[in-house]
């Protein structure tokens, strides 16, 4: 016998369905971009964008050029940037600046004081989209360390000042990719702060799988392959059918993140689905290595880490802390995975804090 909650959802699928497929035929074609999510750069000129080498990228940057700079790298791996320009209970940033009507949302809020950078990463958020298999967690570092050479010499072209380092704020798989960059260029990055960063090592993402439940536990296991196919989303152009599914699976309170205590509601634009599995393949293998050369940067690391996931994984703060040689540990009260979203002031006054 179904359930009442089991009879809802069947009802909602109706009504989605009759939404999509009810009007004219080839009007609601689920392949056609922007029907069914937003319109990534390529589709839509409105978007803010950089452009370096040939690769587009969906970005925007905020403050005084003249500031010292900070790069802002959301997690994932293929979400956006938008639940850092955005607060819990503060209307949502819009994908248009000029259509915002706060404009110093979230922890965009330190563009007072310094140049912040905002992108999405290659195939996620609004930026364009590859097919599996063409991306890798090396392109990855290589575009960021691109995006920080691009600043830098935007800076002195702009004002004159040749600065060689910028700061970091990574949040979650932020944070792996911040640690890739420093592994393989240290001299790049002044200071990182990171929220509640990405695996580090092959040892810490066990730790991690072994020690929860959600579906960030099955992703080692091919599970959202086989999902997509058992939805029918691989298609000629599968991405919109891809990242919208994705996207409704993961927004429910009861498939989300529980032992991180992810508020389900915190907003993004767009998931790149196609390529999770690709770059997290790579963190699951034995091949794994963005550690190797810590020891030779010089600046320092802060782990800032939620009193919710800090008491489900008590050892993970440790596990990361031990391959920089300068870090240190800052513990937010009453809040999860999301706390740079739900308590931005906080975040951000850490953040000015430890970079003065």
């Amino acid at each position: 016998m179904k359930t009442m909650k089991q009879l809802l959802n069947i009802v909602i699928i109706i009504l989605v369905s009759a939404f999509f497929f009810g009007c004219d035929e080839g009007v609601y074609d689920i392949d056609e971009p922007g029907n069914l999510l937003p319109k990534t750069v390529t589709e839509d000129l409105r978007l803010p964008r950089l452009e370096i080498n040939g690769k587009l990228f969906h970005a925007e940057t905020m403050g005084n050029i003249e500031n010292p700079i900070i790069i802002f790298l959301h997690g994932g791996p293929g979400s956006d940037y938008r639940p850092m320009i955005s607060q819990k209970g503060v209307e949502n940033a819009s994908r248009y600046p000029e259509e915002r009507t706060v404009t110093n949302g979230g922890i965009s809020q330190l563009q007072d004081e310094y140049f912040c950078v905002f992108y999405d990463q290659r195939g996620g958020g609004l930026s364009p989209r590859f097919e599996p298999g063409k991306l890798s967690f090396d392109l990855y570092v290589e575009d960021l360390n691109d995006i920080i050479e691009y600043y830098l010499q935007a800076k002195e072209n702009e004002t004159g000042i040749s600065d060689s380092q910028v700061y970091l704020f990574a949040w979650s798989f932020g944070g792996t990719l911040a640690t890739g960059l420093i592994n393989a260029y240290p001299e790049r990055i002044k200071d990182i702060v990171s929220y509640e960063p990405g695996p580090l090592s092959k040892e810490v993402w066990d730790y991690v799988k072994d020690n929860t439940t959600s579906v960030l536990s099955e992703i080692g296991k091919e599970w959202l392959e086989e999902y997509l196919i058992a939805h029918d989303h691989f298609t000629p152009d599968g991405h919109e059918r891809a990242d919208y599914q994705y996207m409704m699976n993961v927004s429910q309170s009861d498939k989300s993140q529980p032992e991180f205590h992810a508020d389900p509601n915190s907003p993004y634009w767009r998931a790149g689905a196609l390529l999770l599995d690709d770059n997290l393949d790579f963190i699951d293998s034995e091949d794994f290595d963005i550690t190797s050369n810590l020891n030779s940067f010089q600046g320092r690391f802060l782990f800032i880490g939620s009193e919710n996931v800090l008491n489900e994984l008590p050892e993970y703060a440790d596990m990361q802390m031990q391959y920089y040689p300068q870090s240190g540990l800052i513990e937010v009260s009453e809040v999860g995975h999301t706390g740079p979203w739900e308590k931005p002031d906080e975040i951000a006054l850490l953040i000015r804090n430890y970079f003065k």
